[in-house]
């Protein structure tokens, strides 16, 4: 995906900056969370007028992005989504750690993937923190 779109998105960031990561992202998710949604899972918040919305699913103030987390070349950006079965009843969060930069279009390593059984926005933000202290 990003090999298609990389020559596009380096020319992008000079003006857009890490807004570059947005349009990176609008690429690389939506086909996962199509697949999500036919079989069944929503979102548990939904998005507000004032809200920046990546991908169609990824709610810009679901994330959290720390400074010690990473390094001016390796930025890392947590998004998270708290999901909902087809019985409209909460049963976990997916968690994506975004590595990226912010001095130029980069992408130091590979999204990652992972879940967590909270749905409530503090324990979410605890986990969160937790699992970047023990990295």
């Amino acid at each position: 995906m990003l090999t298609g779109s990389r020559d596009e998105l380096l020319a992008l960031f000079p003006e857009y900056e890490d807004a570059t990561y947005g349009m990176y992202l609008d690429k690389l998710i939506p086909p996962a969370w199509q697949e999500l949604q036919r079989n069944g899972f929503q979102l548990v918040d939904t998005a507000r007028e004032d809200d920046f919305v990546i991908a169609g699913c990824l709610l810009f103030r679901n994330s959290v992005e720390k400074a010690e987390w990473g390094s001016p070349g390796n930025e890392i950006r947590m998004f998270w989504m708290v999901l909902q079965n087809h019985e409209n009843k909460p049963i976990g969060t997916l968690v994506m750690e975004f590595s990226h930069s912010h001095i130029q279009f980069d992408i130091p390593n590979r999204p990652k993937i992972f879940a967590f059984e909270e749905t409530e926005r503090k324990e979410i933000l605890s986990r969160i923190t937790q699992r970047q202290k023990t990295r």
